[in-house]
Formats: C-alpha cells, sequence, structure tokens
C-alpha cells in the first residue's frame, strides 16, 4: 500500500471529515453564533493552508511560476498549525467574537494531523533518514528507491498527535480535577503549538533536510521561533490578562484568547 495517492487522498478525506464533526461537537455550547462559527473556522482554514504553502512557495525555483509554486505539492504542518492559529485570532477579531475557542480547537486539530500522517505514511512523503533498526521502512519514492530503510517519522509524529489529544481530551473530561491548573484552560492551543514545536526540533534530526545555519534546519530554526512567540503569548496572558474564574471559566471563559 505504500506509494499510494489514494490512501493519501482518502487520508485526507478522512481528516477533514473528522474535524468537522469533531468541531461541530466541542463548539456546540459556545455561546458563540453559527455564522461567526463558520467564519472562524474558514480563517482557520485560511490561514492554515496559506502558511502551510508559503515556505515552499517562497524557496521555489524562479524559473517556476508563483501559481504552480503554489498548485506543487509540499506543505509544512509546522507553518500550517502557526497559521491556522493566527487565522482563526484574525476572523475572531473581525467577526467581533470575545469568548475563548481554542480549547474547542486542540483536539480535532490533533487527530486531524495525526490522520494525515498517516496518509503521508501511506504515500511514502515525509519520510526519514536511513536506519538499521529493525522497525526501518523501505520508502520507493524515496531517492534510493526503497533499498535502504529508514526512520518512519510519519508514524513517529502520529504518535505525538494522537498522543496529545488524549491527554486534552482527558483534562477536558475532568476539568474540576485538583490538578487541573487554571492556566491551563484556554491556553491549550498555544500548549500544542509549543509541544509540536519542541518534537520537530527534535525529530529533525531523524529527517533528510537541508542544514541551512549551525548545523540546524530551516524547520528547526522555525521551530524554535514559533515555541518562543507562543511562550511570549503565555507569559503574556498570564502576566496582564489572566484572572482566576473558578468553574465558570470552562470552556467558554470570556476572554478572547484562541
Amino acid at each position: 500500500m505504500l506509494g499510494s495517492r489514494a490512501a493519501y487522498f482518502l487520508c485526507m478525506l478522512a481528516a477533514t471529515i473528522v474535524a468537522a464533526m469533531l468541531l461541530r461537537r466541542r463548539q456546540r455550547k459556545l455561546a458563540i453564533g453559527s455564522l461567526q462559527k463558520l467564519g472562524i473556522a474558514i480563517g482557520g482554514l485560511v490561514g492554515a493552508t496559506f502558511a502551510a504553502k508559503l515556505p515552499f512557495v517562497i524557496s521555489a525555483d524562479p524559473s517556476v511560476g508563483v501559481f504552480d509554486a503554489w498548485l506543487s505539492d509540499g506543505k509544512t504542518i509546522l507553518w500550517g498549525l502557526t497559521g491556522g492559529y493566527i487565522g482563526v485570532e484574525v476572523s475572531k477579531w473581525a467577526l467581533h467574537v470575545k469568548a475563548s475557542t481554542g480549547d474547542t480547537f486542540v483536539v480535532p486539530v490533533a487527530l486531524t494531523v495525526a490522520i494525515g500522517r498517516l496518509g503521508c505514511f501511506l504515500y511514502g512523503c515525509c519520510y526519514g533518514v536511513a536506519t538499521n533498526q529493525t522497525w526501518g521502512i523501505r520508502f520507493q519514492i524515496a531517492p534510493d528507491a526503497g533499498s535502504l530503510l529508514r526512520h518512519p517519522t510519519q508514524l513517529y509524529e502520529l504518535l505525538f498527535h494522537l498522543s496529545f489529544a488524549a491527554t486534552a481530551s482527558a483534562a477536558f473530561a475532568r476539568p474540576n480535577r485538583p490538578n487541573m491548573h487554571e492556566s491551563l484552560r484556554g491556553n491549550w492551543m498555544p500548549i500544542y503549538l509549543i509541544a509540536y514545536s519542541a518534537y520537530r526540533f527534535i525529530s529533525e534530526f531523524w529527517r533528510p533536510e537541508e542544514r541551512i545555519s549551525n548545523g540546524l534546519t530551516f524547520y528547526q530554526w522555525s521551530s524554535i521561533a514559533i515555541a518562543i512567540s507562543f511562550m511570549i503569548l503565555l507569559t503574556v496572558r498570564r502576566v496582564v490578562h489572566w484572572k482566576p474564574c473558578g468553574d465558570t471559566c470552562w470552556p467558554n471563559r470570556n476572554t478572547s484568547d484562541q
């Protein structure tokens, strides 16, 4: 089944359906209108799509037209998630939405990315460097045409996103448990993005990406910048905006955080 574009397409379709169903379910109790929910979802989708393609368009061969660069294969989940977050924030500002929505996105998004990575594995893209480990996989799409065992980095990442989705779901299922710190409420998306940035920084050592500076890849430098940005955001929220508000914070705290 490896090397199947049909399997990749089916996984992307399944990811879209799962995201739509889960997001609708988790946003059912939000105190905002249906059109506002739709506008926020569209903003997140547009932001994610634009940001995911941007690095490939910028780095494309000058002989390739801009339009062709946008339509070519290649997208980055790291930038896509960040762009989706920004898209949601911009949409909320434009639609005058003050309610917290970020916690409703995190599980659907994490599961969507996990399913998407399964599609990457079945197609064979996003493979890792060569390895002598017994769990290595031969990818026909690689330059060696499958002669070398490689790290199945798609499956590593799938496990990361599934684990985060399970962690967040467990926290949401018991919002009033004693060890649920108040500062986590409404902040799960930034935490997810920081955690993914940390994971991506480490996993890049298993991927055959070009080292652009100080032995680090473009995506490792991106991970550092994104993680720092969202850590600053969480710090500002805690110092400037965060106020204890008891059970009424969950899940519809009346703040503008995503």
